[in-house]
């Protein structure tokens, strides 16, 4: 199950930030588990049967957080002002992986957040003119700190609750890592763009515009859609996400590998 813009936080946490009218969402993590428990009885039936079959389930966490992380940005928040929510955020996500264990879940991949200052929206959105803004690769620094700190958080969560739940198999899988790596070397992935959306109105270096989104008028999507990383400036092309998934299986970028 997934829901468009899903954060982590509930409405609550956003109105304590004053920012309450900047998420798009009733689905926050918490609510999700909840709304699966009351699907479960039409999947597994009783509560010891479910646990039978949820024990043999793969569940993949999200990527949770990043929605929480918009929110803020967007709202009028610097990055380091929403670094300040990471401890909040990933403690709440730790918590969704131990509901998640209690109903029976054996096998739980947890992703990262992904590098947003390499992402076409960022780079247009928050562009500046100083260069010492940008890493070698055209990235927004101070953006990419910030998913760089949840996830250093992130990772300590799992660690822990891996030492704590030995019978279990809680799998961090690394997002960031993954898709910088193919910011830094396109071709190596069969990419011949990385930093501009395949979809959309905004030409120039990113192609983002965001009065011309992917599916507003006005916006269109290149002929090759394989060949770029970014597929609306917001979202990686289905090529991407092939290669995120072979990755995390095979264990190159999600740590312990998905198959083992």
């Amino acid at each position: 199950m997934a829901i468009i813009g899903a954060t982590t936080m509930d409405s609550g946490f956003f109105q304590s930030l004053g920012i309450g009218d900047k998420i798009w969402n009733n689905g926050p993590l918490n609510t999700q588990i909840q709304w699966f428990q009351q699907l479960m009885p039409s999947i597994c039936g009783s509560t010891q049967a479910c646990k039978s079959y949820l024990s043999k389930s793969l569940f993949v966490l999200g990527e949770f957080g990043g929605n929480d992380y918009n929110a803020q940005i967007f709202g009028g928040y610097t990055p380091e002002q929403a670094s300040g929510q990471s401890g909040t955020i990933v403690d709440a996500i730790g918590k969704g992986v131990e509901q998640l264990i209690s109903l029976g879940a054996m096998y739980v991949v947890v992703p990262g957040v992904l590098p947003v200052g390499c992402f076409p929206i960022y780079l247009t959105l928050y562009q500046t003119s100083n260069a010492g803004d940008y890493d070698q690769y055209g990235c927004l620094k101070r953006f990419n700190a910030l998913s760089a700190n949840h996830n250093s958080l992130l990772q300590s969560k799992v660690s822990s609750l891996q030492a704590k739940y030995p019978g279990a198999r809680i799998m961090y899988a690394d997002f960031y890592s993954h898709v910088y790596d193919m910011v830094k070397s396109p071709g190596s992935y069969g990419f011949s763009t990385n930093l501009r959306a395949c979809c959309g109105a905004g030409g120039g270096k990113y192609n983002y515009q965001n009065g011309a989104r992917c599916g507003m008028s006005g916006a269109y999507a290149c002929s090759n859609p394989s060949s770029s990383l970014s597929w609306d400036g917001i979202h990686l092309t289905e090529a991407a996400y092939k290669k995120i998934a072979d990755g995390w299986v095979s264990g190159a970028y999600c740590h312990p590998a998905i198959s083992a």
